[in-house]
């Protein structure tokens, strides 16, 4: 760009004849214009290995450093791909935002071998969260020494005694949630946004982001809650009955105090009738995210209807779901390379998953047909085997 300048002051609008390409046609002649030929086709025979990962494309790079290469051998299927920073270091986005209530940030779960992943998000997120708090809670048998090195300005950790072990962690989930909540309710933080430590968010400015939708968007009328509480759309299930995403949540912190109580899974499950051999309600698993979204919905409303619209209902009514790419979420689990598991298909007729367009379509009384697609919602036999729909 700077030499495309340097030409243009020093030769006027006849600039362009002092193009490296023109003066080689100019000496060479055909001859070169062969050259130019034979070296393209040589790269389109060989454009399935992707270089140049850090290219600028329209004066910016997606990524500040990438020396590596792909290889695209997809046959039937156009491939894109999507770099993320590894290392805070290479990270350099940063929020411009600036709220008046505080926020917590809070990471819960185990650390393990992700102690790296762990280190580098919070590096990341004291560059996109910056007038948040950030609260690591965890387990005593976790590597405490190393964990607790992390600690800094604003930034804590809770060292938690594990509780009864239950489905899929759950009872983890809920107490290590809740001590993280309590905390930071203790330091004033108006509204939290729990995560996992095994996830990490990339997009920056969200806290207005955030606010913007609990302002836009207030919840229905009720005895518990404030607002909505806002949760991406990775593993929300239209089909599957209270299949809320656990995995990332958002709201005042008093409502998600209330959604995360310290209640066991055993306790809970008593108050729907249900024991550890037992877990089926209308053909439905009341695995941990289906448990902690039906205990909510119970205590706002008493009763839970098990039905489509009962959980159709309590998504307009109570929550709103957002896409996963408003958030740049990467969650290292699971098939973490495809992008776009569990959130959409082109194989199907339908995908499983509800994004932010499907939500608004049901806060707005959208006549969307969803029963068109499925009259019936996801069943499982005890096994927790999908019965129907889906089904391959």
């Amino acid at each position: 760009m700077k030499y495309k300048i340097f030409l243009k002051k020093k030769f006027g609008e006849n600039y362009k004849k002092f193009y490296l390409k023109n003066i080689l046609i100019l000496i060479f002649g055909k001859f070169y214009l062969k050259l130019r030929e034979f070296k393209k086709n040589i790269q389109n025979k060989f454009a399935f290995i992707k270089i140049n990962l850090d290219k600028k494309i329209e004066h910016q790079s997606i990524v500040k450093k990438e020396n590596g290469f792909l290889v695209d051998c997809a046959y039937e299927n156009y491939l894109t791909f999507h770099l993320r920073p590894k290392h805070s270091k290479n990270f350099e986005l940063e929020s411009t935002c600036n709220i008046e209530e505080k926020i917590a940030i809070i990471i819960q779960g185990p650390v393990g071998d992700k102690f790296e992943f762990l280190k580098n998000t919070i590096s990341i997120y004291k560059k996109i969260f910056k007038n948040s708090i950030i609260i690591i809670s965890t387990w005593q048998s976790e590597n405490i020494e190393l964990i607790n090195s992390l600690k800094g300005e604003n930034i804590f950790v809770i060292f938690n005694n594990e509780p009864e072990k239950a489905q899929s962690n759950v009872n983890h989930q809920i107490y290590s949630t809740n001590k993280a909540l309590n905390l930071a309710n203790e330091y004033g933080a108006k509204f939290s946004l729990k995560t996992r430590s095994d996830v990490r968010i990339n997009k920056n400015n969200l806290e207005s982001f955030f606010v913007s939708l609990i302002n836009t968007f207030p919840v229905k009328k009720n005895n518990l809650t404030n607002s909505r509480i806002i949760i991406p759309s990775l593993i929300t299930f239209k089909y599957r009955i209270y299949s809320l995403s656990d995995i990332v949540m958002f709201g005042e912190t008093n409502d998600l105090l209330k959604y995360f109580k310290n209640e066991s899974f055993k306790i809970g499950l008593e108050k729907f009738g249900l024991d550890k051999n037992n877990l089926l309600i209308n053909e439905t698993p009341v695995i941990a995210e289906v448990f902690l979204c039906s205990r909510f919905i119970k205590q706002i409303e008493s009763k839970v209807d098990w039905t489509l619209n009962g959980w159709w209902g309590s998504l307009k009514d109570y929550f709103c779901i957002i896409d996963n790419s408003s958030l740049d979420l990467f969650w290292y689990k699971y098939d973490w390379q495809y992008e776009y598991r569990y959130l959409r298909t082109y194989s199907d007729k339908f995908a499983r998953a509800l994004d932010f367009q499907d939500w608004l379509s049901l806060y707005n009384d959208s006549e969307n047909n969803w029963d068109l697609a499925s009259g019936e919602h996801e069943k499982y036999d005890s096994n927790f085997q999908l019965k129907n729909i889906f089904k391959n």
